[in-house]
């Protein structure tokens, strides 16, 4: 009969001569070692320990496995190190996580370990490093605020536009009433430029007039899949252009003729009511693209006024994630695929049903 016993933290329960100094730790450091108390002895009974990798922004996280050999069961439900990659936790026990590597989604990784009152093995050795990762391999999810905001640096001047091209590639996670991807702010804090939907109306907003875009898109366009789409704008004629999955659409907002986008703003995320999901690959080009100038646009092809990239972008740690499937996306050197069965136990469970027993929630602000 399995007793399950309490998820809490406990302090160490006896004084080692080995390990116990180093065995809840916060670890800036660019690299390093990690180790199971008492490696490469036996490590103790009823352990808990804890270590916390944080990384800059802009970095991930990776783990490589040196030597692991823990008391192994099915689930890993006796000894085992779990490690929070970001969006999984894993769990680790036996002998064959030897040689794994693991990289974090974000800037931090999260490791634990636990022994129970029975059976001790020679432990673990992992080292760690930070990893550089490009923002063109990681997507940002939208906010409403709430000191999380993904913001242009102030490094980058936005200049007046009389007429733009912007692109950009966006996945939503649910459908709201209103929902807002990006918004540009004037000097006196009025909305300038700015795409969004309120109850099923999608609009585009610039310089404070607001043309309806619903003809040639919909919010229902946002799907969980990242999709790319451009728009383009120009002063003159007030026409708007859209270009999305092969097609290319105009509609008209006569209002909007002769105005332009003032300079020196602040360019932001999301809004008052963000959509729920992820913008990638966001760049501005101050003149409109003609449709064959479109069709043989690149991922990689740098914007003029605004590009994706970690020099003109303040991001807030905790909404970037790497994604290896992003179209310009390269992934960090060396990773390894998480497992997605627990049918062999030794290789990592990851799954709800399988968290450690002792877990951090982390929140990093910039």
């Amino acid at each position: 009969m399995l007793v399950k016993r309490p998820h809490y933290c406990p302090l160490l329960s006896n004084a080692l001569d080995c390990g116990s100094a180093d065995c809840d730790l916060v670890l800036k450091e660019a690299l390093g070692q990690i180790s199971s108390p008492c490696y490469p002895d036996k490590y103790p009974n009823s352990q808990s320990c804890r270590w916390v990798l944080q990384a800059p922004a802009g970095f991930v996280v990776q783990l490589s496995f040196l030597d692991f050999d823990l008391e192994e069961a099915p689930g890993c439900i006796y000894d085992h190190m779990s490690v929070n990659t970001g969006d999984a936790d894993v769990k680790f026990c036996g002998p064959t996580a030897d040689g794994l590597t693991l990289n974090s989604t974000g800037n931090v990784m999260e490791i634990t370990f636990s022994s129970d009152f029975s059976v001790q093995k020679r432990g673990f050795s992992v080292s760690f490093r930070h990893v550089a990762v490009a923002l063109r391999n990681q997507k940002v999810q939208i906010t409403s605020g709430n000191g999380q905001v993904t913001m242009v640096a102030n490094s980058v001047t936005m200049p007046t536009l009389s007429h733009f091209t912007l692109c950009f590639e966006v996945q939503r996670n649910s459908q709201k009433q209103r929902e807002w991807l990006f918004t540009y702010f004037d000097h006196s804090r009025n909305i300038v430029l700015s795409l969004g939907s309120a109850h099923s109306t999608m609009s585009m907003i610039v310089d404070g007039v607001s043309c309806s875009v619903t003809s040639i898109l919909s919010s229902a366009d946002f799907t969980s899949s990242m999709k790319t789409l451009c728009l383009t704008w120009t002063s003159s004629d007030g026409v708007v252009t859209l270009y999305f999955e092969g097609q290319y659409q105009t509609t008209s907002c006569p209002a909007s003729r002769g105005h332009s986008i003032p300079a020196g703003g602040q360019f932001r995320l999301g809004g008052q009511h963000a959509l729920d999901g992820f913008l990638y690959n966001l760049r501005l080009w101050d003149y409109a693209m003609t449709e064959q100038q479109l069709r043989a646009l690149t991922c990689d092809t740098t914007g003029n006024a605004l590009d994706w990239d970690n020099s003109q972008w303040t991001v807030p740690p905790t909404l970037a994630q790497t994604d290896a499937t992003l179209s310009c996306s390269v992934s960090p050197p060396g990773s390894t695929p998480l497992t997605t069965s627990c049918d062999s136990p030794g290789l990592g469970c990851p799954g709800k049903e399988n968290k450690p027993s002792c877990v951090l929630t982390l929140t990093s602000s910039q």
